[in-house]
């Protein structure tokens, strides 16, 4: 089968709230590693976070990606994938700025740097290629995330092959940003697509929550199709892996 797997998980940064990194990462080891995803866009690990991270992951797993502020400094917008399947043909890290080539660039009133990772991948599958990218936008600026998403429609047109589109857009669904993303440049929400999925994706450590909004999207351009979707609410002994809950979507090739 040539379907592949793709998910979207914000991991927490290593952040002084009660919830340590060393007891959240084995829990986000198991989860990735019982959920097999092919391709993953994870949002806020740090260097330390995702080399361990990845040490406790099978051994196909690779990943690549920049600090916000350049090199291994910051959060990273890393994308992880599975190289049994996939193989990267090329890698740009690019700030959403109007400098987009700036290392650690800032506009439109960002909270800090924010990275936009663009990884061309070929699977070994089908031979087809794609596109894949990740990014974090900002939690403050409503401006930011729409100059943002520009600059993600820009690195999509470049190519001629399907793209997709991982994230933390700190929005809800029905946003200007998702509105633009949806409706202008004609993505579509994979999650839209899961009938009676309405639990939110940012719940705090607390759990699912009906009714809370979906913040962390997987949206697919032309070329692709949505098998499935869901999000991953896997826990241990009421231990969450992060604040955010990972959505993974299965893909088909069409066309």
């Amino acid at each position: 089968m040539s379907d592949f797997s793709i998910m979207s998980f914000n991991l927490r940064y290593p952040a002084m709230d009660g919830h340590p990194v060393a007891k959240r990462l084995p829990i986000a080891a198991e989860l990735i590693t019982q959920a097999h995803p092919h391709i993953i866009g994870t949002q806020e690990g740090e260097l330390d976070q995702l080399e361990t991270l990845i040490s406790m992951l099978p051994d196909e797993y690779v990943w690549l990606g920049e600090g916000h502020s350049g090199g291994n400094s910051g959060e990273f917008t890393a994308v992880i994938y599975d190289s049994s399947r996939f193989d990267v043909d090329a890698v740009d890290i690019s700030w959403l700025s109007e400098r987009p080539e700036t290392v650690a660039s800032e506009s439109w009133g960002v909270s800090h740097a924010r990275t936009l990772t663009t990884v061309d991948v070929r699977d070994l599958v089908t031979g087809r290629s794609l596109r894949v990218l990740n990014t974090h936008l900002d939690h403050k600026s409503e401006h930011a995330r729409l100059e943002s998403a520009k600059i993600m429609a820009e690195t999509i047109a470049e190519v001629d092959v399907p793209s997709i589109v991982t994230g933390d857009f700190n929005v809800a669904t029905g946003s200007p940003v998702y509105d633009y993303l949806c409706k202008e440049v004609g993505l579509i929400d994979t999650g839209a697509e899961a009938p009676g999925e309405d639990v939110g994706t940012f719940h705090r450590y607390r759990g699912p929550k009906r009714g809370d909004d979906r913040i962390d999207w997987i949206l697919i351009a032309e070329g692709l199709q949505t098998v499935s979707t869901r999000i991953n609410t896997f826990s241990v002994n009421g231990d969450y892996p992060s604040d955010h809950f990972p959505i993974e979507a299965v893909l088909r090739w069409i066309g």
